[in-house]
């Protein structure tokens, strides 16, 4: 699948979600002011997708979007640490291609710019999860995964102990095994529901 109709079926998706908040529209790719530098794929994201009134997905998929004018001050939060005088100093350990555009409850959401296809990263604290080899899987899972959450369960995906209920999680994992392949199901899984 293309990033192009992934990204098509996310914003179709979102829209479709009636407690989706903010908007996220496709339109034909415009030209962009690179805030930092995004790498090939990150840029035609940004570049094919209007995001607009801090957009959020909702529901237990919550996830935030980083809109292009807060992404440079994204990365320095996740590209930079205090060294032992207190001065902010690039961090060494975190990968500099990897590009921060979507928050789940303060974990973050990166793509990797300087691979061809954009692989997918999830980061819960210091812990690493690769998510999709993609950006069109990552956005073609969540699109599914959007609609069966709002339209098949109607956000009703939680027991009375707050526990996502056996079959939702069944179908989570049941999407992403078949848009993001065996490699990436645990770590989508685990990002998501944890």
């Amino acid at each position: 699948m293309t990033l192009d109709t992934a990204l098509h079926h996310f914003a179709a998706a979102f829209a479709a979600g009636p407690d989706n908040a903010g908007t996220v529209r496709y339109h034909a790719p415009e030209a962009i002011v690179e805030p930092i530098p995004l790498g090939p794929i990150v840029r035609e994201y940004y570049a094919r997708m209007l995001l607009g009134g801090r957009p959020m997905v909702a529901g237990i998929l919550i996830l935030d979007l980083i809109n292009l004018d807060d992404l440079e001050t994204i990365q320095h939060e996740w590209g930079w640490m205090r060294d032992k005088s207190g001065r902010e100093v690039i961090d060494p350990t975190w990968n500099h291609d990897r590009i921060v555009i979507a928050y789940r409850h303060g974990d973050a959401v990166s793509v990797d710019g300087g691979t061809p296809g954009g692989v997918v990263h999830g980061h819960i604290g210091s812990c690493t999860c690769k998510i999709a080899n993609d950006l069109a899987s990552f956005f073609q899972a969540m699109a599914e995964a959007m609609l069966v959450e709002a339209h098949t369960y109607d956000y009703e995906v939680r027991d009375e102990d707050c526990t996502p209920l056996p079959a939702f999680l069944d179908d989570m994992r049941a999407i992403a095994r078949r848009v993001l392949g065996a490699e990436c199901e645990a770590g989508f899984m685990e990002f998501f529901f944890g």
